[in-house]
């Protein structure tokens, strides 16, 4: 049995945060498919529910049945930026586990995500200020206790004074609380309050579920812990001689920087007419082009995006052909899945951004299972391996779209070829 269960609404979110616990030797594996288990129990099971674009009543019940009947350490794992069913989710999993207290703290101070007199910034700016703002499920507040209001759940803010007080001082506050059950909205600025919180939520009596992104992960004590690592690392050398291949489908403000970063002659892209008219028609040709590459021992990076004029013409010629703009990124999914499926035999790894493109690629490669390493390129960002279909055992690195610096698509490239080390 699991010592851990992480819940996370979307493929990347779900490795970066099992990677939290990899990285301190816990066995870690990520169910690729929504809901679905793991073939041998790890300490740490990670359950992507796909959620973050559901209906709020499909997303409760997902998460409902993710952490259903399990009686360890929960952690419902949330974007860092707010987007999807953030409070409905938290909500679900409280009702589930009979938890006393839901210990809110999404920050990622080395990220840039911080938490101030409750408000939720991103690089110093309120999160309602952002591009993640105008998300198809984003944020309608950046204070995380008016935000959590919408449940049925009295909220507590702990300021920065109480935080920065350290653990004994945060651990009395919550276990003080009347509310018999209740959302505790923790301030966090610096990588040294996730600490306390994390510690502190771990010495009540009370059951509690953490609520945050990968930096609270990265603090929360790991039940029945201790000095050995329970897995050895798997080594992740390329396994073949062939060029990495990258599959993009964040159009993200950094994901397009790091693209801009890159030579030209590394960008495969897709022309919006013909990928809307046929997407797996598409995906295959360019499948076949991009194995030339491979083969030839060039890194190659597909899109649909290499830049935000590209995004603008896909959505207008979308427009024109009466399709949604849903429906515009199932097509453009779907015809990054299928250049993958085709070109995954000729690649040394694979790197993919993007929660919903990441499974799509994943699911047309019939993958079951990513293991984490405990290894990563950057922070934030994990090394695994897939489990499972045609691609087992292949390298991989998983990366959400708003993480990294303008170097990290070509890091991730590099290291997928053994170039870094």
């Amino acid at each position: 049995m699991p010592r851990v269960t992480v819940v996370a609404d979307d493929l990347t979110g779900a490795t970066d945060t099992g990677h939290s616990f990899a990285v301190r030797g816990a066995a870690t594996r990520v169910a690729v498919r929504p809901l679905e288990g793991v073939a041998v129990d790890p300490n740490v099971r990670v359950v992507n529910t796909d959620s973050r674009y559901a209906d709020p009543r499909t997303a409760a019940d997902w998460v409902t049945r993710a952490v259903d009947g399990f009686d360890g350490l929960v952690y419902d794992k949330v974007d860092s930026t707010l987007r999807g069913n953030v409070v409905v989710e938290a909500e679900a999993i409280m009702d589930a586990t009979s938890a006393r207290f839901g210990i809110v703290a999404p920050a990622a101070p080395g990220l840039g995500r911080v938490t101030a007199g409750g408000h939720h910034l991103v690089d110093g700016r309120l999160l309602t200020d952002t591009e993640y703002a105008n998300d198809a499920n984003g944020p309608t507040t950046a204070h995380l206790p008016t935000l959590f209001s919408e449940s049925t759940y009295p909220v507590v803010h702990l300021d920065i004074g109480t935080v920065a007080s350290g653990r004994e001082a945060v651990g009395e506050a919550i276990a003080g609380i009347a509310p018999d059950r209740a959302f505790v909205v923790c301030d966090v600025t610096h990588p040294r309050h996730l600490a306390t919180v994390a510690r502190a939520g771990a010495s009540l009596d009370d059951r509690v579920v953490y609520v945050g992104s990968t930096g609270l992960a990265a603090e929360i004590p790991i039940p029945g812990d201790t000095d050995e690592p329970t897995v050895e690392p798997p080594v992740l050398d390329a396994t073949t001689g062939g060029g990495a291949l990258g599959i993009v489908g964040s159009v993200s403000d950094t994901t397009l920087q790091q693209l801009a970063a890159l030579p030209d002659d590394r960008v495969l892209s897709f022309g919006p007419e013909s990928l809307l008219a046929d997407p797996e028609g598409a995906g295959l040709r360019m499948g076949n082009r991009t194995v030339k590459r491979l083969t030839n021992g060039e890194s190659t990076i597909v899109t649909a995006a290499p830049d935000r004029p590209a995004v603008e013409r896909t959505l207008a010629v979308g427009d024109k052909k009466g399709l949604t703009e849903a429906e515009i990124r199932e097509r453009v999914t779907r015809a990054l899945a299928g250049s993958a499926r085709r070109a995954i035999g000729d690649a040394s790894g694979l790197f993919v951004t993007g929660g919903d493109v990441a499974m799509a690629v994943l699911d047309a490669l019939d993958a079951t299972e990513l293991v984490l390493s405990g290894e990563a390129v950057e922070t934030g960002i994990p090394r695994s391996r897939i489990a499972g279909g045609p691609a087992d055992g292949l390298p991989v690195v998983t990366k959400a779209g708003g993480f990294g610096s303008p170097s990290t698509v070509i890091n991730c490239l590099d290291s997928l070829r053994g170039d870094d080390d």
